[in-house]
Parts: C-alpha cells; structure tokens; sequence
C-alpha cells in the first residue's frame, strides 16, 4: 500500500504543508514519518498528530486526504515521485515542482504551481490567483512542465511564464498571461479583461472566447489576419495524452490572430475563434 496521509479533525490554524511530497518519504516507515515537523501557528507539531499514517513509500507514491483547506505548500519543490491529493488545500500547492505529478482531486487556493520547471500538475477542480505564475517581487514564471486544470481559475493565470504548456477548461480571470515570455496557454471557457497584457511571445488560444476579441483584448494587440493553425493538432494530442480533451474543431477551425503586445515587440499571439458569418435573408424585389 502507497503511503497514505488522512487528515484528523482540522485545527483551525494554519499549517505549512511543504515537507508533504513524495522525496520526504523515500526510505522511511510509517513510524518514522509519522515524526516529521510541520509548522502549525506559531509552533510545531508531529506529522503523526494531525495525520492518520499508513502503508509505506517504497512504490514512490504519496496520498493526501481530507480536510486540507488549512494546509499550504502541499507539495511544493517536490521533483519526482507521484502525490495524489483527495480535498480542497490551501495556497501554493506544488508550487516550484521540478519533476513527478502532482494529482489534486478537488481545489486549490493561489498561487498552485507558481515558478514550477518541470513535471506535470493536474488539478480537477478549480485554482486561485497566480497559477503557474510568478511569486511578487520574481521575474521567472513558471519555465517548464504541463498544468491541467478541469474547473476554473482566477487571474494572472501564467504570469511571467517563460515556458511550457497550461491548459483551463472552464473560464479564467483578468491579465491571463499578463508578461508571459514564452509559453502556451489555453484557455477553454471565458478569458476575463486585458489578456496578453505585456507579453513579449507565446502563445495564447482562446477557443471558448465568445464575442468580439477587440472588446477584450489591450490595444495594443493587432489583427493579422485569419488563419487554421495545423500545429494546433500536435496539442490536441499531447494534452488528450493527459487525459485533457481539446474540442475536436480546434485543429480545423480558423482562428483570428492578434500580434501583441505592441508596447513590448508585438512577438506574442492570441487566437481567438473567426466569427462565423452571418446569413441574410434578401427579400425578392
């Protein structure tokens, strides 16, 4: 059996998480893990105290479960090795991985994957502020690695991202993107104001974006032409390889391209979907 963390009664107080990931566990029995420290408040406490621990990790896996909405940085630096969390945690949730997975089966609070170079972080419900994004005060986004969201997630989605891939399946909010260096992003249900602000290249797809693009994107985007982007299908594919399924048309259909930002090189993109033209009934004369 994997070793396996179940969650006691909550607290009511903060708890640093970033000691739970998987290179914590190499080598060691439960009894042994049961003593690591976590910082609770203003003190410590024994892992074993507020965590029900079994099984061992000899196969590399770590599981997480239940009430973590107090606990933070589940995760965080990890880099190799597989976590599987069952519940809603707290801020910074695999932040700055390197390697592995990280599986989370339920939500997260900002800053979930912020500054990561590598590996891939699955979320199946919703993210906060700041994913795959930079820490205030850094320059560096996230550099590398795969972050798949089912639900939604909140602003500044890929800040400062300087490489990699992020896809959301429901809406995201304002300055997706915001200063991105390279990178893909896509964003599958409604994109809030402002997205690309700043960004010097990458790539932003847009294929849930409905309306005009102008009334949403910074002006300093510009038009450049319609087009069917084949390479979208190489996507497809690698995203529907992590169980994250594109729509079938977005390899076929014709997206509008903006170049931006303007203000910073213009070397950026943003797709958004062609409208569809309009079908007018003429009357005979």
């Amino acid at each position: 059996m994997s070793l396996t963390l179940r969650r006691r009664a909550s607290t009511g107080m903060p708890v640093d998480g970033s000691p739970i990931r998987p290179e914590t566990f190499r080598g060691r029995p439960s009894s042994d893990a049961a003593r690591i420290p976590l910082r609770i408040g203003d003190g410590t406490a024994e892992l074993g105290e507020l965590f029900d621990v079994e099984g061992d990790a000899a196969d590399g896996r770590l599981v997480v479960e239940g009430d973590l909405a107090d606990v933070s940085a589940i995760g965080r630096g990890m880099s190799s090795g597989t976590l599987i969390v069952r519940g809603d945690v707290g801020h910074r949730f695999a932040a700055e991985m390197s390697g592995g997975v990280a599986d989370l089966d339920g939500s997260c609070r900002d800053w979930a994957g912020a500054e990561m170079s590598g590996g891939l972080l699955r979320i199946r419900g919703s993210a906060g502020d700041g994913l795959a994004a930079a820490f205030p005060g850094s320059r560096r986004g996230m550099r590398e690695g795969v972050v798949l969201v089912g639900g939604d997630a909140g602003a500044d989605v890929g800040l400062m991202m300087r490489r990699g891939l992020i896809a959301v399946r429901g809406s995201v909010g304002p300055l997706l993107g915001r200063a991105m260096i390279a990178g893909t992003i896509f964003a599958c249900g409604a994109v809030g104001a402002s997205p690309g602000v700043g960004m010097k290249r990458g790539t932003l797809v847009l294929p849930g974006l409905d309306g005009d693009p102008s009334a949403l994107l910074p002006p300093t985007f510009a038009p450049a032409g319609g087009f069917i982007f084949p390479y979208l299908k190489l996507y497809q594919d690698l995203l529907a390889s992590h169980g994250f399924v594109l729509p079938s048309e977005v390899s076929s259909a014709r997206f509008d391209r903006y170049n931006g930002d303007l203000a910073g090189g213009g070397q950026g993109e943003i797709l958004a979907p062609s409208p569809r033209p309009a079908l007018r009934v003429v009357s005979p004369t």
